[in-house]
């Protein structure tokens, strides 16, 4: 008899992990040779990612080379494993209850499925990479996950009018942007469901809510360099960044400045060597 891995459990070592809104990302190192993987299944619904090696998977779909994403429903029973003794996996694993079965919800496969659709393959290296930094949002990585998992399901239709609680959702991020919001506390405060929400944030607004985070985060924080003498370190904090160099980087993305360098260019100040551009 096949046997259940627990949530979040697979044939492997991690070497990331990351918690965020029912989701469980890591990055694993495939420990267990190739002859010793047994059929097994899982108590939960994931997504695998290939990062290093051949993988092998039992999963429907055309086989290409290079990376792979997997999904696999909850229960389902597989031998997927790494050709040889070496490979790396990145791995969402999440309750499908959280994104399914709803008015509004995904609709996932009930059958394992592989992808190698380049916006599937980007969105899950985004995915990893975003996971890695320690100062990214529960926001942004909840709102690619359910990006991922749009590659995976079966489309809804969306409404063509502008729902009249995205005005809402906005509103609350803006109030609230010093905090670490989730998905689940904007659609909870606007009756949604969070899928519909991250769905027809994007429709009708063409970004993301966590993008907007950010914009307001940064937005807070140009204003209080330019209207206090307040300390960076303070201003981070007040603003919701976990430390100062995480405004550093958050403004030299915008306009690559730096905290600084745009608080001196305000008054033009005396003595200030400003850095060269950086070209756009």
């Amino acid at each position: 008899m096949a046997s259940q891995f627990s949530r979040g459990s697979f044939y492997g070592t991690q070497t990331m992990e990351r918690e965020a809104g029912g989701l469980r990302l890591s990055h694993l190192r495939a420990t267990v040779p190739e002859h010793e993987v047994r059929e097994h299944s899982h108590a939960d619904a994931h997504v695998v990612l290939s990062t290093r090696g051949r993988y092998i998977s039992s999963a429907a779909g055309e086989q290409r080379e290079g990376p792979v994403l997997i999904y696999n429903p909850p229960g389902v029973v597989h031998r997927d494993r790494f050709a040889g003794d070496d490979g790396w996996f990145f791995a969402m694993s999440f309750d499908a209850d959280h994104f399914c079965g709803q008015e509004n919800a995904l609709l996932l496969p009930q059958i394992a499925l592989r992808s190698h659709q380049p916006a599937a393959l980007q969105t899950a290296f985004h995915l990893l990479n975003t996971a890695r930094w320690s100062d990214a949002t529960q926001l942004d990585m909840e709102v690619l996950s359910i990006a991922l998992l749009q590659q995976f399901s079966v489309p809804a239709p969306a409404s063509a009018s502008v729902p009249a609680w995205l005005k809402q959702a906005q509103e609350m991020i803006a109030d609230m942007s010093d905090q670490e919001l989730s998905i689940a506390d904007i659609a909870a405060a606007v009756g949604v469901h969070r899928v519909y929400l991250a769905r027809q944030y994007q429709r009708h607004l063409g970004r993301s809510p966590g993008s907007d985070l950010r914009l307001r985060r940064l937005q807070r924080a140009m204003h209080f360099l330019m209207t206090t003498d307040t300390a960076l370190s303070d201003i981070a904090a007040a603003c919701g960044y976990c430390d100062q160099s995480h405004l550093n980087r958050a403004l030299w993305q915008h306009l690559r400045m730096t905290p600084a360098a745009f608080r001196a260019a305000g008054s033009d100040a005396a003595g200030y060597k400003y850095p060269r551009p950086h070209p756009f």
